[in-house]
């Protein structure tokens, strides 16, 4: 067999093992082995090529896009909406590494031990798909000192979340992706962040910390007469024009208080060059924002994002890719069935647990006969 036949034969049965990968993650309930993929098919297709399709794959942004262009396509209207978030996904009991190391998790106040996820989604109506990601990489060594005053190494990224972020906004824009707001929380509000979308010509509509500084005209950003965000008395509903420190261009700010009876629960600034948007328009379209928090919690307990025991930061890497596609999978199956995520896992459990039930039926009568021999 010639070369060219060779690569070509490898680059299908890889193209196999990871298509049935993917259903695997969707369809399977607990640990995501290559074994336990390899017995779904009754061993028809061995372990070693799923093992082997994880550890060779190249699965990154770029097969993200490649995967769900044409579901995109269809679904891309002029009110759709590039959401930014990242999450934390626990690992406790793996390795440190590159990719699994600890990371500050803002859902639980604390340092935990994971894989720091950082997605790029698009959202048109009820539907929503990854057009890229990025695994925040722990891969430079550095010395610090402890409380101790004793110098201790750590692992820290060469790249910041809010860098990575850039970057895939870069891509969504070179693949054409539709969109009329890019979302984020206060985290994606940086300088750089706002500048950087700015330039791009791309409107935005962000949450922002209530310490910001602000001044009320430009002749008092050019004096320097700045004051904290959250000592304006905002109107409620209401979009005020400011001028945002070291941003030299106006943008717009709105304030949403949260309360239950007269009890302030909690409250959200947002900031948007859009200033035609009133306040009420800027919080409802940040409402679409909470679609990837849907997203990461499928991806999770839906698509077996943490439940891979790879071991190499390769096939680590790679699960993730391939979990992502599995969620798309179910995102495509909900369009065509109109049922979420977890309707349809469940109706994927209870057939399993009914196949089940009736092989042990089958057991236990062989069983019964066996004793009246």
């Amino acid at each position: 067999m010639s070369e060219i036949n060779k690569t070509d034969d490898t680059f299908m049965r890889m193209t196999q093992a990871n298509d049935i990968y993917i259903d695997y993650l969707i369809t399977q309930n607990a640990q995501s082995t290559a074994t336990g993929c390899a017995e779904l098919l009754d061993n028809q297709v061995k372990h070693d090529s799923f093992t082997r399709m994880l550890q060779k794959g190249d699965y990154d942004a770029q097969f993200i896009w490649s995967s769900n262009k044409t579901s995109i396509r269809q679904a891309e209207n002029d009110d759709g909406s590039l959401i930014l978030d990242n999450s934390i996904c626990h690992k406790p009991h793996s390795q440190v590494n590159d990719i699994i190391n600890y990371h500050y998790d803002h859902a639980e106040g604390r340092t935990v031990k994971g894989v720091n996820l950082l997605t790029a989604m698009v959202k048109y109506d009820d539907v929503a798909f990854p057009v890229g990601f990025e695994v925040v990489k722990k891969d430079q060594i550095g010395v610090k000192e402890n409380k101790k005053g004793k110098e201790q190494m750590y692992r820290y990224s060469r790249y910041t979340v809010n860098e990575l972020a850039r970057s895939l906004v870069q891509q969504a824009l070179y693949n054409h992706v539709k969109f009329k707001y890019i979302l984020g929380d206060s985290w994606f509000a940086s300088k750089e962040n706002i500048l950087f979308f700015h330039q791009q010509k791309c409107k935005f509509i962000l949450g922002i910390p209530g310490n910001r500084l602000v001044a009320l005209s430009r002749q008092d950003a050019k004096a320097g007469n700045y004051v904290r965000l959250d000592t304006l008395e905002l109107e409620a509903g209401s979009a005020s024009k400011v001028y945002l420190k070291d941003i030299p261009f106006p943008v717009a700010v709105t304030h949403k208080v949260f309360k239950k009876g007269n009890v302030i629960q909690g409250e959200l600034y947002l900031v948007t060059n859009d200033l035609t948007l009133t306040g009420d328009c800027a919080y409802e379209n940040y409402q679409k924002r909470w679609d990837i928090e849907t997203y990461h919690r499928s991806l999770k307990q839906n698509a077996s994002l943490t439940k891979s025991p790879c071991s190499t930061k390769k096939a680590q890497l790679n699960h993730v890719a391939l979990s992502l596609i599995a969620y798309s999978r179910l995102e495509q199956l909900k369009i065509v069935h109109k049922n979420n995520h977890y309707a349809m896992k469940r109706k994927l459990l209870i057939a399993a647990n009914q196949a089940s039930y009736q092989m042990y039926l089958k057991m236990k009568h062989e069983c019964e006969k066996f004793k009246s021999a």
